[in-house]
């Protein structure tokens, strides 16, 4: 794998080839991963069952500091420029495609990267595809360790077991792991966010979005494919991602960009639901009953909609002079396992050539994980956090050959190490919630420990967050 500077690239681009060819099998992602456990170069993007899945690295391109979304744009167009490709497809994901993870602070000692992988193995509701990737000079080595190319592609899914839950081995149970705190302990964290409200209350911000970590430890090795499995089977309808340890099930879309039309999904104002309350298939009259009321509260709630109309209305500036139109109909509820949030589902035509990474940079960040205003609130955040969030609440995703994509924000995550999880290698575990005035400190603390649970149930940390 080549690593490269993104002004270097930009500069002096580096020349690679791309084949994307149907598939003619339909794939299933989930099973796909299951083939893939002993890959430590593994990038994913999935939702219900649909997106991308690929290994090996022919590049990978790094930025750091305030200028680094706009130092990836540039270096992804040159290269893109200076490459060579057949793609008969022609639609969202084939052709040239990089997967991205970036730093939440231009301050972050962590560098933002986008990966061109070796293969990449693409499924929508039209069908699937492989995408091969290597240097145009004909110098790049496959790696011998498992399948590359098109014919490991075509190895690999011939390998998996046929659609259906019949045909799926069953899972290990996960084992007990070990979680010690990050750099603050749940009273410290406490205080910060008091600290935070305190200047709040001095005129400083009007919100800020506080976060913590927690080391995780397991018991046994995870790699990083069957953590990957358990987020995306329990967590269906959010969007699954791995890209250069950083992993995670996030629920919030940051970007959509497809034939010039955008999509973004803002989410903020949170309400926790009972661990294990059972799914809509599963939970009883009473548990939905319970669900319902717990909808209307959040609905209902004062500071829950102030926060959420303040992250509103910070996209709803960044986007609107990049549009020729923006809408932004009326806020809704959506239910996830862990917690419900208000949700606001923005749409809107761009204006010009303006593609994905443009608009990620318009964006981030957001007041969903900042808060506002957003220099004020990210001053606090430095001072009172007292950790580098790293990749944690930035923008991960991918972009195409059109400068198109799609991008999420890195919630529900973890940083873990190359190959995933195993004893003596903590996993660095996220979890975050916007500070309002008259936030309850303890309550906020809860809320971080809802929002961890869908990585911290995949690595086996059993009733930590009940």
């Amino acid at each position: 794998m080549q690593r490269s500077r993104a002004r270097d690239v930009a500069a002096a681009p580096v020349r690679l080839s791309f084949t994307t060819e149907a598939l003619p099998e339909e794939v299933d992602l989930l099973a796909l991963l299951g083939g893939c456990e002993q890959r430590e170069d593994i990038v994913a993007w999935s939702r219900r069952g649909r997106g991308m899945v690929g290994w090996g690295r022919i590049l990978a391109v790094k930025a750091q500091g305030p200028d680094r979304v706009e130092e990836l744009r540039s270096a992804w167009r040159a290269l893109v420029h200076a490459s060579r490709w057949t793609d008969p497809l022609v639609r969202p994901g084939t052709g040239p495609v990089a997967l991205g993870t970036i730093a939440f602070s231009s301050a972050s000692r962590q560098k933002s990267v986008l990966i061109v992988p070796e293969v990449l193995i693409g499924a929508d509701a039209r069908g699937a595809w492989v995408t091969t990737a290597s240097l145009s000079s004909g110098s790049f080595q496959a790696s011998s360790s498992a399948p590359s190319g098109r014919g490991g592609a075509r190895a690999l899914l011939g390998r998996i077991p046929p659609r259906g839950p019949s045909a799926q081995a069953p899972e290990p149970v996960p084992q007990p792991a070990s979680v010690l705190p990050g750099a603050l302990s749940d009273a410290e964290y406490v205080a910060a966010v008091a600290r935070a409200q305190r200047r709040m209350a001095a005129g400083e911000a009007r919100k800020v979005v506080l976060a913590r970590d927690v080391l995780v430890t397991p018991a046994a090795p995870l790699p990083t494919v069957r953590l990957l499995t358990r987020l995306g089977r329990d967590y269906p309808s959010c969007w699954t991602f791995a890209v250069d340890g950083m992993i995670g099930a996030t629920p919030e879309l940051l970007v959509r960009l497809e034939g010039g039309r955008l999509t973004s999904r803002v989410l903020a104002g949170t309400a926790r639901r009972r661990p294990n309350a059972g799914t809509a298939r599963t939970r009883t009259s009473a548990e939905q009953a319970g669900l319902s009321e717990l909808a209307r509260w959040l609905e209902g709630s004062a500071k829950n909609n102030r926060e959420h109309e303040l992250a509103r209305a910070s996209a709803l500036t960044a986007l609107e002079p990049l549009c020729s139109v923006v809408e932004a109909p009326e806020r809704f509820v959506i239910t996830l396992p862990n917690v419900l949030h208000l949700a606001s589902d923005i749409t809107g035509v761009v204006a010009g050539d303006t593609g994905a990474l443009s608009l990620v940079g318009a964006l981030h960040p957001t007041a969903a994980v900042c808060g506002t205003p957003t220099p004020a609130a990210a001053r606090i955040i430095g001072e009172v956090e007292g950790m580098d969030r790293g990749r944690y609440a930035g923008p991960v995703g991918w972009v195409d050959w059109h400068g198109e994509g799609e991008w999420c924000i890195a919630l529900r995550s973890a940083a873990v190490p190359a190959g995933g999880a195993r004893p003596g290698a903590p996993v660095r575990v996220f979890g975050g919630g916007g500070i309002m005035p008259d936030s309850d400190p303890v309550d906020e603390l809860a809320e971080t420990m809802a929002k961890m649970r869908p990585v911290l149930g995949a690595l086996g940390v059993l009733g930590e967050t009940d």
